[in-house]
């Protein structure tokens, strides 16, 4: 057995890796959805599970609308989309997520993005 501590002093911390899946601790760096500088986008799905505080995950499905989903706690999250996320006010906001070690990532600036969100 292996226990690990829910704790990040940083954005993202892998916890546990094998060859075919790792976990890891997010907390997102950004406060509100107009902070968000970028979304990201992997070649693989990735699960969200929150597990403390409060984390609104950013969608866009096709790179131009913005959807906005507070995540909810019992509930996991399979994310195949543009994403990424922010802690509301602030405050505390941890999830675990579950992954490919070899999963990878391509970048959307949304420096001129008009962010129409729904």
């Amino acid at each position: 057995m292996i226990e690990i501590p829910i704790y990040t002093g940083s954005r993202w911390r892998v916890v546990f890796k094998t060859k075919g899946w790792q976990c890891g601790i997010y907390r997102p760096e950004f406060t509100s959805v107009e902070d968000i500088t970028y979304l990201e986008r992997h070649n693989r799905p990735e699960v969200f599970v929150p597990v403390k505080g409060n984390i609104v995950l950013v969608l866009s499905e096709d790179g131009n609308m913005l959807r906005e989903i507070p995540l909810r706690k019992n509930n996991l999250y399979v994310i195949t989309e543009w994403h990424n996320a922010y802690r509301p006010d602030g405050k505390e906001g941890i999830a675990l997520v579950i992954e490919h070690p070899a999963i990878k990532t391509e970048y959307l600036s949304l420096e001129n993005f008009i962010k129409n969100t729904f």
